[in-house]
């Protein structure tokens, strides 16, 4: 019976792996029609608690520009949005990232 050991032990890690393999890298182009330029955007899943890093880092999006953003290990689909604009506006939106290959963001 030993020898069935290591297989049960494999198969109870099983539905721990399956969220790492389905994790998922994604890439949404920021359409930034606001009239502002964006100088930050945080992306988060739906059930965090907290804001993970600025998607956007050194980088600027002007009004009327476009950037690709990556959003990596994504393991659910629907993730809160904050974006911070040069003139001071802080707007919090959601997107499905799985769904939507591009999001714009208008006045």
């Amino acid at each position: 019976m030993s020898v069935f050991r290591p297989f049960a032990f494999a198969i109870a890690l099983i539905p721990l792996l399956g969220t790492a393999v389905l994790a998922e890298t994604e890439t949404l182009r920021v359409r930034n029609r606001s009239g502002v330029d964006l100088m930050r955007l945080f992306a988060s899943p739906v059930t965090d608690q907290y804001w993970r890093d600025d998607l956007l880092g050194e980088y600027v999006v002007p009004s009327g520009s476009n950037a690709d953003v990556t959003i990596r290990n994504v393991s659910e689909c629907l993730y809160d949005l904050l974006m911070m604009f040069s003139d001071g506006a802080v707007v919090p939106d959601r997107v499905d990232v799985c769904a939507a290959e591009s999001y714009t963001i208008q006045p």
